[in-house]
């Protein structure tokens, strides 16, 4: 029995392993590994994409999976060059992977999710422009980039065969910072912000189902706040949520959080959450530290000069359940080949870019969208250290109600992965950080601190296997109590095959935690 703060865990769960398999892959020569995405499907199952060499020839193997890892159905398409995916969508009945080919030339796979019929969809090229994301919802596609330094959004009807650029966003200094469609709702939104602090707006550009530009709402950054990131939730035809981080003008790494509510035309509500009124921000640090930095931020708050961050952060999608909306981010430090020249490449973060290129705010189960990005000649980044993950509730205002966190304890990692995710049922909630072979989780309530850390060892397909080398594993939440780990290992069987073999592989965890008592009390109050 454990007792926190009044809080009585009467059991609390273990984590269980369910099921584990493993795909054979070959890569590049030179090269260990190969790009692979791996799409959480619900209870529907799983979809993975890996791009590998079959007989000297470059292909992308697509397979779906039921929940106990049964293939369902597999799909080859064969790939020249260069070729990669870049971006992917997933739509209630097909997925849409967007392929580049090279010199502005774009190939568009579409994918049915019951049979695995595939389709290649071609489309005219009317400008030279760098695609980087795709949107796609019955039968309007969208692609997103940039043509001669500006935003662009080109629109296809697949159904018409009818194809045109999305009117209006060509801003000068700006970027396409997100792209949504909501058929429901007949709403495409494109966010379009500046690249240089001294043209910080925030463009909203509302546009019906034909591409039609029915408004825009212009947000400026003002002297305290440069928004930096955007997760738009459409609530409506003339409503939408807008959740991210934020920065000071004078320093370039986050400051603190946002939510932005755009309603009948206009801004209708903006609230600003510096990191420090956070109730858990600083529990990562140890007591004496945390006491020192508190009693830094009060004397900055007395003066009117709020404390600097160093971490830099990245989001992840927004989740809704429950009249509550979900916003999570990871903070990381990079460790540098040149430590004297930081503060020179400081705004190069390989999620928002920098200055001089794309912002990228995506995240999904994909190995090579957390590789791109940053300066041009960047200083070379030897590794990324890792601080914090952290979950925030809203409410459907974007009001805050709480927020919690998990240390990293400094995980150091040389690539840009999701190692960080969470469930909550009625205000209880589950945290989890991988740290390759291990998974580290905790189970708390709302903000309620909780430095109680459980231990998880992944276990390995067969007792005897030597994992010699392991890369770009990931952890993502599948469905209700269901984790997904993937990537890549090398493994070696000294009994049975003293070769070694190199694999993907995934395999889904279980964490099947209850909400506590009090969290039932207060459901039952309500």
């Amino acid at each position: 029995m454990l007792f926190l703060i009044g809080i009585c865990f009467s059991s609390l769960a273990q984590i269980q392993i369910i099921d584990h398999t493993e795909i054979t892959t070959k890569s590049e020569e030179g090269s260990d590994f190969s790009d692979y995405t791996a799409v959480p499907l619900a209870e529907d199952g799983l979809l993975v994409s890996l791009t590998h060499y079959v007989k000297g020839k470059k292909e992308i193997l697509i397979a779906k999976y039921d929940t106990a890892f049964q293939n369902i159905w597999e799909q080859k398409h064969l790939l020249k060059g260069e070729d990669k995916i870049i971006d992917y969508n997933l739509t209630d009945s097909s997925i849409y992977y967007l392929i580049d080919k090279q010199r502005y030339e774009y190939e568009i796979l579409k994918i049915n999710l019951s049979n695995g019929a595939m389709k290649v969809i071609t489309y005219e090229k009317i400008l030279k422009a760098t695609y980087t994301e795709i949107c796609a919802s019955k039968n309007i596609i969208l692609l997103g980039g940039e043509a001669e330094n500006n935003p662009v959004v080109l629109h296809l009807n697949i159904k018409t065969g009818k194809q045109q650029i999305l009117p209006s966003l060509v801003q000068k200094s700006t970027y396409l910072a997100n792209l949504t469609i909501d058929t429901e709702n007949d709403v495409i939104l494109a966010i379009v912000a500046g690249k240089y602090s001294s043209s910080k707006y925030s463009f909203f550009y509302f546009y019906d189902l034909d591409a039609k530009l029915r408004y825009n709402v212009t947000i400026p950054d003002n002297k305290d706040y440069d928004l930096q990131t955007f997760r738009p939730l459409i609530t409506g035809t003339d409503e939408i949520l807008v959740f991210g981080t934020y920065s000071s003008p004078k320093w370039k790494r986050s400051q603190g959080i946002y939510s932005l509510k755009i309603k009948d035309k206009k801004e209708n509500g903006f609230r600003f959450y510096d990191f420090s009124y956070l109730n858990n921000f600083f529990n990562n640090l140890t007591e004496k530290k945390r006491e020192k930095m508190l009693a830094k931020v009060k004397k900055g708050r007395k003066k009117g000069s709020p404390v600097r961050y160093s971490n830099d952060y990245f989001i992840s999608p927004l989740r809704e359940e429950k009249n509550r909306i979900y916003f999570s981010l990871e903070g990381y430090n990079s460790v540098y080949e040149n430590s004297t020249n930081v503060a020179n490449n400081m705004i190069g973060n390989p999620y928002f870019g920098s200055g001089s290129s794309r912002i990228y705010n995506n995240r999904r189960g994909n190995r090579s969208f957390w590789q791109n990005g940053g300066n041009s000649t960047p200083n070379p980044k030897v590794s990324y250290k890792y601080e914090q993950g952290m979950v925030c509730s809203f409410d459907k205002e974007g009001k805050l109600l709480w927020d919690n966190q998990f240390d990293f304890n400094e995980f150091e990692s040389q690539k840009i992965f999701p190692f960080f995710s969470y469930s909550v049922k009625n205000d209880t909630l589950a945290l989890f950080r991988l740290d390759e072979k291990e998974l580290f989780y905790k189970q708390t309530v709302k903000s309620v601190e909780q430095s109680l850390i459980s231990e998880y060892e992944i276990p390995r397909r067969d007792s005897l296997d030597n994992i010699i080398n392991r890369s770009d594993e990931i952890l993502m939440h599948w469905y209700d109590d269901n984790y997904l780990v993937s990537g890549y290992q090398i493994v070696r069987n000294t009994l049975y095959n003293p070769a070694r073999r190199k694999v993907f592989y995934f395999t889904r965890l279980r964490y099947p935690f209850s909400a506590t008592e009090v969290d039932k009390k207060e459901d039952e109050e309500e």
